[in-house]
């Protein structure tokens, strides 16, 4: 279940709503792998965050997300839950446009990014499949911490723009 921005749905109609109806249609039993996000997490003092780590979303976008895991939870207690931080790879630049025009950095600059390339997601979301155990959260993120200033850098000098401002 994915959004589309341009659908006319809310964020909570696809994600809650769609799970909730994918949960409806399926057969009971099997494996079951959702793919959540870190957004469910709220923490913005630069500390690490893992599985343990509180859920309490500061954005809209995360307590849906939080919301659709916790539906997932009460549905199929033994789905397995991986929370994938802001994917990157091929074909998939955050914020490409406004870095090839050399717009200024949205927010906070020197805040911190949780990325995963969507190859490392890949391999993730089939280990679970495979053999994650039943009921199980991961968190699913590149284990170098990134400030956002040093990836837009980066990006522009990698697609030859202007300097990140």
């Amino acid at each position: 279940v994915g959004l589309d921005r341009g659908s006319g749905r809310s964020m909570r109609d696809v994600y809650v709503g769609g799970l909730g109806n994918v949960l409806d249609a399926l057969p009971a039993g099997g494996r079951f792998v959702y793919v959540s996000s870190t957004s469910v997490y709220g923490q913005t003092d630069g500390g690490w965050v893992d599985e343990t780590s509180p859920t309490e979303p500061a954005e809209e976008a995360g307590r849906v997300v939080r919301e659709a895991e916790r539906l997932l939870r009460e549905r199929r207690p033994d789905a397995i839950i991986l929370r994938l931080a802001g994917l990157y790879g091929p074909d998939r630049l955050l914020r490409k446009q406004p870095v090839l025009k050399g717009e200024p950095l949205v927010g906070d600059a020197d805040k911190w990014l949780n990325l995963v390339h969507v190859a490392d997601a890949a391999d993730a979301v089939v280990a679970a499949a495979e053999r994650a155990a039943p009921g199980a959260t991961y968190t699913v993120a590149d284990d170098t911490q990134t400030p956002r200033r040093a990836v837009y850098e980066r990006l522009a000098e990698l697609m030859r723009a202007p300097p990140a401002a």
